[in-house]
């Protein structure tokens, strides 16, 4: 299954001449984007970012990289090499805009003792490319709340720090 759909997707980005073209919509960018992430398959994600895509505050990003490089190392990080599963469990659109409530499991999650954690991808499409992308997590999750804090994120991220 997970062969066919990373073929799918690859020829999708093919027979779009690997770029979305400009009249795709929000939704579909995303939904593209869900699948290229959930199959670990970069080159179909890295079509799918703007060459002027806003620069994410990813802390793993140098500042040698350029801005769709920094997005793309970002989905790497977080996403392809923890082999992450993205789970969309609501969507709004606004415009160009959407905002979708996310399940993220994963192994680095599970590193930690949590198995899931949840919060929300906001992104804006412009010319059927992502435009500017951001994660937000759910720190009224336990769980998400837990996961961040052993990265030294969020509220509870003193609870991990060790005193002198």
């Amino acid at each position: 299954m997970m062969k066919k759909l990373m073929t799918l997707t690859t020829m999708i980005v093919v027979a779009s001449g690997g770029h979305a073209h400009a009249g795709t919509s929000a939704t579909e960018v995303f939904e593209r984007y869900v699948t290229a992430a959930n199959a670990g398959d970069m080159a179909a994600v890295k079509t799918l970012i703007s060459p002027d895509v806003e620069r994410s505050d990813f802390v793993g990003c140098r500042p040698e990289m350029d801005n769709p490089s920094c997005l793309a190392h970002y989905v790497q990080t977080t996403i392809v090499d923890p082999k992450g599963r993205l789970t969309v469990l609501r969507r709004t659109t606004e415009g160009d805009t959407i905002t979708a409530v996310l399940e993220v499991r994963s192994e680095a999650s599970r590193r930690v003792g949590i198995e899931r954690i949840v919060g929300r991808d906001i992104v804006r499409v412009e010319n059927g490319l992502i435009k500017s992308f951001r994660f937000v997590p759910d720190f009224t999750d336990e769980a998400t709340a837990t996961f961040f804090g052993s990265l030294g994120i969020g509220p509870r991220s003193s609870q991990f720090t060790t005193q002198p």
